[in-house]
């Protein structure tokens, strides 16, 4: 093909009658063409027109591409996932998308749209009445509502998958150097309800003894539908009701509240905002290194959702959780994971699901097999196995067991081919489409993740990950030795930190000052030498 290519394009040109007088066109390099004497007269004040490729050549072209193409053994299909909904996983969808996007030879594209639990159940749901859907997937960290999952099933029955526990929590913006800030639920309620608007009011001084902040509370709220937003004012609700009376993904708050786009832009908004004080899903709170409020929970005890077991508790508590998978399809409004009793458990946890159609034997056969793919490995071992790294919790066994079970019985369209995984050894993914290693296996097929194949990108960038947690492993060390050494955090009071920043300003112009003084006398003594030593100036 390398050798027959050029000759059949240079063949083709020279046998059109207007291969002579057709200009060597830049993408034609393998073509060398005599040029005419001159060039053909053009209308005046015109630019002079590009002259096109024959058809006949055009078609002589495409035609040599594609046996160019089959030749080199080159797939020209090209597959494609779009899902939306929940912001609180999307990290964690966009690592296992590109994972995927490199482990296959077939070209794929998958994109995660994060626009919030709301708008994605209602992109899932589709256009009325066929209730056709808007995206391949949905995700959410609320189920459907009963109703609206009557609605839906009759149209178009689909499953509610749960692929990762995780919890809301409350960040604020407070200097560190006052501590941290113990807060109960009905606390919590007047401050989102604009009943308490000083951090040094007496309900918060009465939880934290000592605590004296004489500043405004300035409260940080999501805009459009959020989960986040539907979890927080029902825990509020629920637990102080004669204060905070609103619930849902989306309520009118108060006039004196400020909103933000996404959990995004809540954390953005809390970092450059000091005194201020939002709720976010614990795993972006954390990540964006905010501090974090010390919950009261159903035992009386004050926690944090970033303290080791305290999601997984309340998971473990919470009753319901045991769908066979043949009832993924019901309802699973009556599921929570709120308030579970025990010394452990964070109060604020939910599932997050995957929104996927019982049925989709009427989509795309690609498209449909690579939701069934998609969805499995997310329920993987391999892939539950990196959710602590964006600050959530693996399912527990037996659900996620179940989970991939609804996950098979989704129907796929009659020409669908499913996707298979090439293990990795050193990533066991344990997935019941798993080829095992010792089996003969083609893991260069055109439906294959293969675990052994990757992005050098992907390989350096976890090679920079180590190396930043080791410096900030040595950073973390150097900080508590200068802890100990200066145990007065003088530098964490804004007041204290623009009155020393004042004083170095100052004493740096001072010996600025003396600096251009002793120049300006050291240049004078320089010249002085020279005309000295030699009877002029030297410099």
């Amino acid at each position: 093909v390398y050798s027959i290519l050029p000759i059949a394009i240079v063949h083709f040109h020279h046998s059109s009658p207007r291969a002579s007088q057709t200009r060597k066109r830049p993408n034609d390099r393998a073509v060398y063409l005599p040029l005419p004497s001159k060039p053909p007269p053009q209308p005046p004040h015109q630019p002079p027109r590009a002259t096109a490729m024959p058809r006949f050549t055009s078609a002589v072209l495409f035609a040599a591409l594609a046996i160019f193409t089959a030749a080199n053994g080159v797939s020209a299909q090209h597959h494609e996932l779009h899902g939306s909904g929940t912001t609180n996983p999307s990290k964690f969808f966009w690592k296992v998308m590109d994972m995927l996007e490199e482990r296959t030879r077939t070209p794929v594209t998958m994109t995660y749209r994060g626009v919030g639990s709301s708008t994605g159940q209602k992109e899932f749901m589709g256009v009325t009445p066929a209730y056709a859907p808007l995206n391949h997937f949905g995700s959410g960290d609320i189920p459907f509502p009963a109703a609206t999952h009557t609605t839906l099933s009759v149209a178009n029955p689909f499953i509610q998958v749960p692929f990762v526990i995780g919890g809301i929590a409350f960040f604020h913006s407070v200097p560190t150097s006052y501590g941290e800030i113990d807060l109960d639920a009905c606390t919590l309620a007047k401050i989102f309800s604009r009943d308490i608007t000083r951090w040094n009011h007496a309900d918060i001084v009465a939880l934290n003894p000592g605590f004296d902040l004489d500043q405004p509370i300035t409260v940080v709220h999501r805009v459009e539908g959020s989960s986040s937003t539907s979890l927080s004012t029902k825990y509020l609700k629920e637990e102080c009701p004669t204060v905070f009376t609103k619930e849902g993904s989306t309520i009118t708050w108060h006039s004196s509240t400020v909103g933000a786009q996404g959990s995004g832009g809540v954390s953005d908004y809390l970092a450059a905002n000091p005194y201020s004080i939002s709720y976010i899903d614990s795993g972006h709170g954390i990540a964006a290194g905010l501090s974090e409020i010390a919950l009261k929970n159903a035992n009386g005890k004050f926690v944090k959702s970033s303290t080791d077991g305290s999601i997984s508790a309340a998971a473990t508590a919470a009753t319901g959780t045991d769908h066979l998978a043949s009832a993924y399809s019901d309802d699973w409004s009556t599921v929570s994971l709120m308030n579970q009793a025990g010394d452990a458990s964070w109060p604020i946890c939910t599932f997050s699901y995957l929104y996927i159609r019982k049925d989709m034997s009427a989509f795309d056969p690609d498209t449909a097999a690579l939701v069934k793919a998609f969805a499995l490995f997310v329920l993987s071992d391999e892939a539950q196995a990196m959710l602590p790294d964006f600050g959530f919790i693996a399912l527990p066994a037996a659900i996620k067991k179940q989970a991939r079970a609804a996950i098979e019985l989704v129907t796929l369209h009659v020409n669908s081919v499913e996707w298979k995984f090439e293990k990795n050894t050193n990533f066991p993914l344990n997935m019941q489409t798993m080829e095992d290693s010792s089996t003969a296996f083609d893991g260069n097929g055109e439906r294959v993740f293969s675990g052994k194949r990757m992005a050098y990108a992907d390989y350096e960038r976890g090679a920079m990950v180590k190396q930043i947690a080791a410096l900030e492993a040595a950073m973390t060390t150097m900080q508590t030795a200068h802890a100990a050494l200066h145990p007065s955090a003088w530098y964490n009071d804004p007041q204290t930190e623009i009155d020393g920043a004042a004083a170095v300003g100052a004493l740096g112009f001072i010996l600025g000052f003396i600096g251009i003084v002793l120049g300006a006398v050291a240049m004078t003594r320089i010249k002085g030498l020279a005309k000295n030593s030699g009877g002029g100036y030297a410099i």
